[in-house]
């Protein structure tokens, strides 16, 4: 029944040719829309990174003394080009020396901008220098701080999972299996079953593409340093490493999309119609974020804001917005209510799709069937 229920999806519904669009569109949304997380890094980065094989890794007082002594030469180098400029064009000096001079100093002083990203870092880092690492943190930060849902994938869950009770309703075979004793409570786990693990399929396919074009255009290293590495995070109170975080956000990701699909399929059941399923699920999913740029404070709700798990368990405190970072026991205890969420909604699915009447005059009052 499972893999039927797949081919119900992928060949019967067109679900094939959706995911196939699906693939093309976050291919390309990803590449064409890759932005770097800071361009000015990226524009110095060959001279950040020399700087940064020096001191990768935990802060040490030698790589103290390193940095400091670089910063004040660079200082030095910036100031005597300065000088250098004032000097010629009050005339103190010729032009031959001022060229013999200037080609020496630019050439220092073009390391400037990169070491300064550098130096920024190190600032941060001896702030809390047992849990800062220096690294290059431009693709990590770019995959742990895309908050936004995938709203592509949204809509593809929609027109995939809509037909899913809909088409019975649409043509009365609904009705045709309530007549029978077993009735259609018995499918309903399989639909759901196939919608949950199709579900779960798409997101990681979304996600691995998103790796793999921040890893190509900007790299991932240094995945087990810890988390408060990145400036994003680094009032977090999880003690995580980077690469967990990672994956906690992935799973959390899961579970949301997850709750999103039992939302449609619960949609589909309560409206019948495939219009009106089709508009409901499309204002339902993307509206907890849209509310949330502007009450974030609502974020720990759960319900219609399941969704946002798995963004808002990993960002810190944000006093400005009221917004206040979640300990693991809130996480654990707002997981368990999300499931308990998708559990009532399968359940208001399978009472729905299961003849109760049948049930009764098969099982009497003795206990046995008559």
């Amino acid at each position: 029944m499972f893999l039927y229920e797949w081919k119900k999806l992928l060949f019967r519904r067109g679900g094939v040719w959706l995911i196939l669009l699906f693939l093309v569109g976050e291919i390309a949304v990803t590449v064409l829309f890759l932005q770097p997380y800071d361009r000015v890094l990226e524009s110095n980065r060959e001279v950040y990174e020399g700087y940064l094989a020096n001191v990768n890794g935990p802060l040490t007082q030698e790589k103290r003394d390193f940095l400091e002594a670089e910063m004040s030469r660079l200082n030095n180098i910036h100031m005597q080009l300065s000088q250098l400029n004032t000097s010629y064009y009050q005339g103190k000096i010729s032009q031959e020396d001022y060229q013999a001079q200037l080609a020496s100093l630019t050439e220092q002083d073009a390391h400037y901008t990169g070491f300064a990203k550098l130096y920024t870092q190190y600032i941060y880092v001896r702030e809390v220098p047992e849990r800062r690492y220096f690294l290059y943190t431009g693709g990590w930060e770019k995959l742990l701080n895309d908050l936004e849902p995938d709203y592509l994938l949204l809509l593809t869950l929609v027109l995939l999972l809509t037909p899913v009770f809909c088409e019975e309703y649409a043509s009365r075979m609904d009705q045709l299996l309530l007549t029978q004793k077993r009735s259609a409570g018995g499918q309903v786990l399989w639909k759901a079953a196939a919608a949950g693990s199709l579900t779960v399929l798409l997101a990681g396919v979304a996600q691995i593409c998103k790796v793999v074009a921040y890893g190509a255009a900007y790299g991932l290293p240094d995945g087990g340093y810890p988390l408060e590495s990145l400036v994003s995070f680094g009032g977090s109170i999880k003690g995580l490493s980077i690469l967990q975080g990672f994956l906690l956000q992935f799973a959390l990701r899961e579970l949301g999309y997850l709750y999103c699909a039992m939302l449609v399929l619960a949609l589909s059941v309560l409206l019948k119609k495939f219009a009106l399923t089709l508009m409901a699920g499309l204002i339902a999913l993307p509206l907890p974020f849209l509310t949330l740029r502007t009450y974030y404070g609502l974020a720990p709700i759960p319900g219609p804001w399941a969704l946002t798990i798995g963004s808002i368990y990993l960002v810190p405190s944000i006093e400005a917005l009221g917004f206040t970072e979640m300990t693991p026991f809130q996480l654990g205890m707002y997981v368990l209510i999300v499931v308990g969420l998708m559990a009532l909604l399968f359940g208001y699915v399978w009472w729905n799709n299961t003849n109760w009447a049948i049930k009764r005059i098969s099982f009497g009052k003795g206990g046995g069937r008559q």
